[in-house]
């Protein structure tokens, strides 16, 4: 009677564990980003670290003018809240200043970014559609 109820355990964490990073690793893709204040479009690439937090790095810009920002990574230590179903606890940096960042879905394939100093009512909200490749 242990043997069964510990390997129904096992299964059940197992099941929870699959689906609690299936649902974190979500965030993983391409993502089409617009400058905020030129409306410039560029690319991020989402990916999942090894310590199993979640980083993006620019991978395609608009206009080549700035090649040197290709590559470089602007979003670190998102971690996934399964209670609430978002990334938290990340920093973004931009135009050269960090600042604290949540990401959400707001619909699928849709990522709410919110980047804030201090509070998140102190911040600015932006939306990213999730592409299937990077563009050339």
């Amino acid at each position: 009677m242990k043997k069964i109820l510990i390997i129904v355990l096992m299964t059940v964490s197992y099941a929870t564990a699959i689906f609690s990073q299936s649902k974190a690793d979500d965030i993983v893709g391409i993502y089409l980003v617009l400058e905020p204040k030129t409306k410039e479009k560029s690319q991020m690439e989402i990916y999942k670290t090894a310590d199993g937090k979640y980083e993006g790095k620019v991978v395609w810009v608009e206009k080549k003018t700035d090649d040197n920002v290709i590559g470089s990574v602007q979003i670190r230590n998102l971690t996934y809240d399964p209670k609430n179903k978002d990334w938290r606890n990340g920093k973004v940096t931009y135009e050269g200043s960090q600042y604290s960042m949540t990401a959400s879905f707001s619909e699928p394939g849709k990522l709410k970014i919110r980047g804030f100093l201090g509070v998140s009512l102190l911040g600015k909200t932006e939306y990213w559609t999730k592409e299937k490749e990077i563009r050339k």
